[in-house]
């Protein structure tokens, strides 16, 4: 009898000493996605079915070549889905790299805008069976002004020459949603960002946000056809999803807190130029005065140093002076290459 109370007693010590250590240990709750290590043009899979390709990029380099906008695909059960279409010949690079992956077929391609680094390749997924999805507005830009614009663009370009423009098929107001057993994405129209018919791509299974060029990781903001004051306000409605990785239009995939660090640089940018103008300074006394370590340090790039930074002060100027037509923005096209920097000062407007 005694034992058995002994063995007793020593397995309730076992059970009250394990019952201690798992109290300390912390409950295991669900893991944040990696984020990936990635070189130009290389693809992973950032999720189940899901893949991310990193195009080239630099604000800086100018021997690193221009590879167009970043590409995201999510595998379903019977097709694959694409953000992003690219110029057609960086759009033909991606549909290979797609079929490593997946012999599935590509049925969705989303613009998340209408610039041709993100919008030009339409007809190579076209030919693939792709069916073109955008916001209204996207589509709208690219039906009044895409076709002069694609003419002269062509000028610079082969691969715009050896085909043709192809326009929007489903245009969408706000949302888009797609959903079977396997995935989920939804296209969200937020408002005017980047350009007036910006959307972005959320996958809340996977809690992944890309972003189109709503968010950038790097100094690759084009802001000749933006609404700055609204572009916050959209940032902030995508901070209020459940995010673990932010596939940006440009630069690297990161965490949520990249749409904070972008949206910072569009309120510090703004309450520059205000107070400049308040204190009766010059565009160009302003743009001289500018000085955010901070960004430097996110981008590798002065906040005024490169010709697109010059040109986004000048834009946030016109705009605070009353000299931008929100309505009007993007008749005029954005550069093929975005180091290019923006339209010209003297036309606001965009006409």
């Amino acid at each position: 009898m005694l034992k058995r109370a002994a063995l007793l007693l020593a397995a309730g010590g076992a059970f009250a000493l394990a019952v201690l250590a798992s109290a300390d240990k912390p409950a295991d709750g669900p893991k944040q996605l990696p984020v990936p290590e990635m070189a130009f043009n290389d693809v992973k899979e950032i999720a189940p079915g899901v893949f991310f390709r990193y195009s080239s990029i630099s604000a800086t380099d100018p021997k690193i070549p221009f590879g167009g906008s970043n590409h995201t695909w999510i595998v379903f059960k019977d097709y694959v889905v694409v953000v992003d279409a690219n110029f057609p010949k960086e759009a033909a690079d991606v549909v290979a790299d797609i079929k490593k992956t997946t012999k599935k077929p590509i049925k969705y391609v989303l613009d998340t805008h209408h610039h041709g680094d993100h919008a030009y390749g339409n007809s190579v997924w076209a030919k693939e069976g792709a069916r073109i999805v955008a916001s209204k507005p996207t589509a709208r830009l690219l039906k009044a002004n895409g076709p002069k614009q694609w003419e002269d663009a062509s000028k610079d370009r082969k691969d715009l020459r050896d085909t043709e423009l192809k326009q929007v098929d489903v245009p969408f107001d706000d949302e888009y949603e797609l959903k079977d057993e396997t995935q989920h994405v939804v296209f969200r129209a937020f408002g005017h960002s980047h350009t007036a018919g910006d959307a972005v791509a959320y996958l809340p299974r996977h809690k992944i946000l890309c972003t189109g060029d709503a968010c950038v990781n790097g100094a690759f903001n084009f802001m000749g056809h933006s609404d700055s004051a609204s572009w916050v306000k959209c940032l902030e409605q995508m901070e209020k999803l459940d995010i673990d990785l932010v596939c940006p239009g440009h630069g690297k995939v990161t965490r949520k807190d990249l749409l904070a660090t972008q949206k910072r640089y569009f309120v510090e940018l703004r309450a520059a130029v205000k107070k400049g103008i308040d204190d009766g300074k010059t565009l160009e006394q302003i743009t001289a005065g500018l000085d955010f370590p901070w960004y430097k340090e996110w981008t590798g790039a002065g906040v005024a140093e490169t010709k697109m930074n010059k040109d986004n002060v000048g834009h946030v100027y016109n705009e605070l002076m009353g000299k931008v037509d929100h309505a009007r923005l993007g008749l005029r096209p954005a550069p093929l290459d975005w180091r290019a920097g923006g339209a010209p000062r003297r036309d606001p407007a965009g006409e």
